[in-house]
């Protein structure tokens, strides 16, 4: 072969390894080139993200570690005993001057919803009376001074039968049953020491 023919075969080598290296390697990177940004873009997200964090953690530790020392105020602003008699003297009050009629009251253990240093005490109570009475010893109970949560509310009318008067028809009387949990502290905090601020 000439030279001339030699120069247009080196030509189409040329152009031959032009395109393979377009197809297997240039045409490749170009399309992996919008897959790395949006790579770039979530990586540069979370990085900022991050130093935002790092940034507020000094104040979240603060937050934790004053609600932890609220915590423990709170508790130890619960009773160290009981003091049930107490609180079932404070009850038959409580009905006695709201007009309802306590008909019974038992005790049981009750959940301290996983509270270390916390015992809770179950009180389940069946009362009766129309609405208004009810509805005031309900109010009552709420001011009562010993944390306490109220559970298990059931309402049922009673005396609406044929031999109900009319008085008791306009304003039947309603059973009532309810749980009212107390709570007491157990942790160490409390010995050897009074709580001045506690609740009774």
């Amino acid at each position: 072969m000439g030279q001339r023919e030699w120069a247009i075969v080196a030509m189409v080598a040329a152009v031959l390894l032009g395109m393979i290296w377009y197809f297997l390697i240039t045409q490749p990177l170009q399309d992996r080139i919008p897959e790395l940004q949006a790579e770039v873009d979530r990586l540069t997200t979370e990085r900022d993200r991050g130093r935002a964090a790092q940034r507020a953690l000094p104040q979240l530790r603060e937050t934790i570690a004053r609600l932890e020392a609220e915590r423990q105020q709170f508790l130890r602003e619960l009773p160290p005993t009981e003091q049930l008699g107490r609180v079932l003297a404070s009850l038959a009050q409580q009905a006695r001057e709201s007009g309802v009629v306590l008909r019974s009251l038992s005790r049981g253990a009750g959940d301290n919803q996983g509270v270390a240093g916390v015992r809770a005490t179950n009180l389940a109570l069946q009362v009766e009376s129309p609405f208004p009475e009810l509805y005031v010893f309900l109010r009552n109970l709420e001011g009562l001074q010993r944390f306490a949560t109220i559970s298990g509310l059931n309402l049922s009318l009673g005396g609406s039968g044929p031999a109900a008067t009319e008085a008791q028809a306009t304003n039947p009387i309603i059973n009532t049953s309810l749980t009212m949990t107390v709570y007491t502290y157990t942790g160490q905090a409390q010995s050897g020491q009074a709580q001045p601020g506690g609740r009774p």
